[in-house]
């Protein structure tokens, strides 16, 4: 067998997955708007630190479940057609230096932690321990969370009510329960992320005997699953925003119908391996344009105030 080929910061960037960190820049900036909208300010240096710890953990994500992917024999040149997203299977890097990159992402992002959580307390490190051990469970074992029908809820409940609680709590020292409950639309914003990717995967994943929730459904009824959780997040944003920041809905309201396109294209699309890369793209870009919305009518009600 041939050498490996050198572990570049090109191949380390494509590991990270930037386009998925919205996933994690999300939770900080609802985080810090619902802080600013019950305390009226957040330490500056604080929310710098979690939104960057954030992004690393959701570069560990995805650096250690390409590895294990790749170990495993789940991913290879037959079911990975796009070389940026298979960094692994055709460049013929080292995978335990991958394996190491990604625990090193980890890493830095619990050093990043360590003032916030100090900030925080013993409620924000319970929840940043809590993701750390779903990052690993979530690729790693012999019945890792990734083959059952448990990805969206985790992936969701991950990256939408912890990571927002323990933002919010490293910001303002105290976390409550509507703060996971107002999290309902990142929530399912994530979650969706998730099975648009494992809709398009089922042919993919059958083989390798992945169990998750399109898996079991079938296209079809996955799709129109998706579609109902897509009308319940779009109520959700705009029940959320008049529950507790009203005055923010005369934004909200607007962004959302100027974002009707988006929607339109998501329930269009045949959500096939194909068009794996522009049913992504639509999800990222619907969680962007709803989420930030949400986002800027909480900001709007706390300048209101």
């Amino acid at each position: 067998m041939a050498a490996y080929s050198r572990l570049t910061l090109k191949h380390a960037v494509g590991l990270a997955a930037p386009h998925t960190w919205p996933a994690s820049i999300l939770p900080v900036l609802l985080a810090a708007a619902m802080a600013m909208a019950y305390e009226g300010a957040f330490p500056p240096l604080v929310f710098v630190l979690v939104l960057f710890a954030a992004v690393l953990l959701q570069a560990s994500v995805n650096t250690i479940n390409d590895y294990y992917d790749f170990v495993k024999g789940n991913d290879g040149v037959e079911n990975s057609n796009d070389p940026n997203d298979a960094i692994l299977v055709y460049n013929n890097v080292n995978p335990k230096h991958v394996r190491l990159l990604g625990f090193g992402f980890m890493a830095a992002a619990l050093l990043l932690g360590v003032y916030p959580v100090y900030r925080g307390g013993l409620v924000t490190l319970a929840i940043g321990i809590c993701g750390c051990l779903v990052i690993v469970a979530y690729s790693a074992g012999k019945k890792p969370i990734s083959h059952l029908p448990l990805g969206e809820i985790v992936s969701g409940g991950v990256m939408g009510f912890l990571i927002t609680a323990a933002v919010f709590s490293a910001l303002t020292g105290y976390v409550a329960v509507k703060i996971f409950l107002l999290s309902v639309p990142l929530f399912l914003g994530i979650a969706l992320i998730m099975m648009t990717n494992n809709i398009c995967d089922i042919e993919r994943d059958i083989p390798i005997g992945r169990r998750t929730l399109p898996v079991l459904l079938g296209r079809r009824r996955a799709r129109a699953v998706y579609l109902c959780c897509a009308a319940i997040w779009l109520a959700a944003v705009i029940a959320c925003t008049a529950f507790d920041f009203r005055r923010g809905l005369v934004l909200v309201l607007p962004l959302l119908a100027a974002a009707f396109p988006i929607w339109r294209r998501l329930a269009r699309l045949p959500y096939t391996p194909d068009q794996r890369e522009r049913c992504m793209g639509a999800i990222v870009t619907a969680n962007v344009c709803a989420n930030t919305s949400y986002v800027a009518g909480i900001v709007m009600h706390a300048l209101r105030n």
